[in-house]
């Protein structure tokens, strides 16, 4: 059985059976810090020079507005 993993930085995370991703997984959630997403201002732990969220990061990747279909946070 697979585990999938979910964090705001990249969204779900299924390969978790290689190391060398696991390694790179661990050290996201380290160097990762609490703070309000620009898009949705949902409070998010993301790495330190990212504005977005994963999904408000897909929705301005699709040319989407993210605080159109925010609810507030």
């Amino acid at each position: 059985m697979t585990r999938e993993y979910y964090d705001d930085n990249y969204g779900v995370w299924t390969d978790m059976e290689d190391e060398e991703t696991r390694e790179f997984y661990r050290d996201v959630q380290k160097r990762s810090v609490t703070k309000k997403c620009d898009g949705c201002n949902r409070t998010v732990k993301i790495l330190p020079d990212y504005a977005y969220c994963n999904n408000c990061a897909e929705m301005v990747e699709h040319g989407l507005d993210p605080s159109e279909y925010s609810s507030g946070g």
